[in-house]
């Protein structure tokens, strides 16, 4: 068999394909302080991961070795889902992993692309944020406040907790959401101003 005339390094055809629609705002202080915050609560999330995978793997052999199922474990697997899950979609919008339709967006200007972004967040992120947490904070109190728990024998208690999750993260998703806005108003009206390259 011949050598191929086609080169191909599949470490760039991955590069290009994940990350061939991002653009590169420019770096505020204020962005990159809330961005560090949202780096190590992610950073710190991401371990629940692992925390998942062990429970799972327990409640597997307890349940089909030896013959124990504890509800209060099954229902630690779901909180633990919510919590990575809901804290994770104000990581991804930080790190523009979030889905879009690469065929329109990769057609457009930077500028262009740049003004759609922040009229998304501004008109989708934003009021879906407010109205969210404007439901969401009662929907925890009144939960606190009724000593809510599971209604499964041998569940857990405290439900206000994973309910508390809700706003959490989007709080969390709010900042993210913000950051981005002021990178992009950096591009486009040069305010706040941006941080000189190193």
């Amino acid at each position: 068999m011949g050598k191929s005339d086609i080169d191909i390094d599949p470490a760039q055809v991955e590069q290009a394909s994940a990350r061939g629609h991002a653009l590169d705002f420019p770096r505020t202080r204020l962005s990159d302080a809330i961005e560090a915050v949202i780096d190590v609560v992610g950073g710190v999330i991401n371990w629940i991961w692992i925390v998942l995978v062990l429970v799972i793997v327990a409640n597997v052999v307890g349940r089909y070795a030896l013959g124990v199922n504890y509800i209060w474990v099954e229902e630690m697997q779901w909180h633990m889902y919510a919590v990575g899950f809901m804290l994770g979609i104000g990581y991804a919008l930080r790190h523009d992993a979030h889905v879009r339709v690469d065929v329109v967006a990769m057609n457009l200007r930077p500028r262009t692309r740049a003004v759609i972004e922040l009229l998304g967040l501004l008109l989708l992120v934003a009021p879906m944020v407010y109205l969210i947490l404007l439901y969401a904070i009662p929907f925890t109190e009144a939960s606190f406040n009724r000593g809510e728990r599971s209604s499964a024998p041998g569940g857990l208690a405290n439900r206000w907790a994973i309910k508390g999750v809700i706003v959490v993260a989007f709080v969390y998703l709010g900042l993210a959401a913000f950051a981005r806005a002021v990178r992009i108003c950096a591009l486009l009206f040069g305010v706040p101003r941006p941080r000189a390259s190193r």
